[in-house]
């Protein structure tokens, strides 16, 4: 698989270069029928907290609905495949995450797309967001001294759910044994939902998630927040030590979510859909959630998405050199 470099990586650079973030007007009848917008993780996840009223805010904008669908399996492959095959015209969206870049890279089997000619990046939703690293409150530890301390006795070490291969959950739990030197038994869950009712139920004992799916249970004692991986505390959580703070200076681990559409997609549809999300993610309500997750709204250019997006490629294979994963 090609690299991502000056070509236009992910197939989007060469249609929107020189594209002003205030682009035209979109495009006359479109779109005139609903859109499709595709999750790749089960319901209940990060995904769903800003994604079904970005949906509801793009769709008042644009004028139609936006029908907003889970579609999990093989940490978003299987929702990017249908992307990839579908009409190039624009009625077909994913919201995704930094899995779609850790697909390429860590993917033990080729991909079953081109992500540089099949799909095309819109814009980002937001960014900046690190994450918390969260156990069953059961779990005898309170901090994460404690808690390094228990995963190295443990034989095997602790149970950590991640959602796919790749994924940032997946990166944190492999950066968890890198810094510490202590193990963890990692185990592949359909979205951040079922990870955290497994914790619930006592048959997990870790896993990295953003804020919002996780606070409810955090602030009912119901789960334990060890650390963060964002480079400041969390403003909703004061009180939780980064990961640097907690004697780890190297530990920085920070998620973004985005849209793509099928490769092909003409240029003025693709500039009414960014400009769609970056009216919508500056609404109040939206505004709210992603202050809530620790984040910063989206809206960028494809261009600059693009340009994002290879940096991205970068510090993943970098990771992934460094632990000596991925292709």
């Amino acid at each position: 698989m090609r690299a991502f470099g000056r070509r236009g990586v992910l197939a989007g650079a060469g249609q929107v270069a020189a594209l002003a973030l205030n682009g035209p007007a979109r495009a006359e009848q479109f779109p005139d029928h609903p859109l499709r917008l595709l999750v790749p993780f089960a319901p209940g996840g990060p995904l769903d907290l800003t994604g079904r009223p970005l949906a509801e805010q793009m769709g008042r904008i644009l004028g139609q609905t936006i029908v907003f669908e889970n579609r999990p399996g093989a940490n978003g492959i299987v929702a990017t495949q249908q992307l990839a095959t579908a009409r190039p015209d624009g009625y077909t969206l994913m919201y995704t995450t930094g899995a779609f870049i850790g697909n390429i890279v860590f993917s033990p089997v080729p991909l079953p797309y081109n992500p540089e000619r099949d799909v095309t990046p819109v814009t980002l939703v937001s960014k900046g967001n690190g994450m918390l690293l969260v156990g069953r409150a059961t779990l005898p530890a309170r901090n994460m001294a404690e808690l390094v301390a228990l995963a190295k006795r443990t034989p095997g070490g602790l149970s950590c759910a991640m959602t796919g291969i790749g994924n940032i959950t997946h990166l944190g739990a492999e950066q968890f044994k890198q810094y510490t030197g202590a193990e963890l038994l990692t185990l592949v869950m359909q979205g951040t939902g079922p990870a955290i009712t497994a914790m619930l139920a006592d048959q997990v004992d870790l896993a990295f998630t953003t804020i919002p799916p996780s606070e409810p249970h955090l602030r009912s004692g119901k789960l334990r927040a060890f650390g963060y991986t964002g480079t400041r505390r969390a403003l909703s959580f004061p009180e939780v030590p980064t990961m640097q703070e907690s004697g780890y200076p190297e530990w920085e681990l920070i998620g973004m979510g985005g849209i793509w559409t099928t490769g092909g997609v003409p240029r003025d549809r693709i500039l009414t859909i960014q400009q769609a999300v970056y009216q919508g993610v500056r609404t109040p309500a939206l505004r709210q959630l992603m202050r809530d997750a620790e984040s910063e709204p989206g809206g960028e250019t494809p261009e600059a998405t693009t340009a994002f997006l290879a940096r991205e490629l970068a510090m993943q294979r970098g990771i992934a050199q460094r632990m000596n994963l991925g292709r």
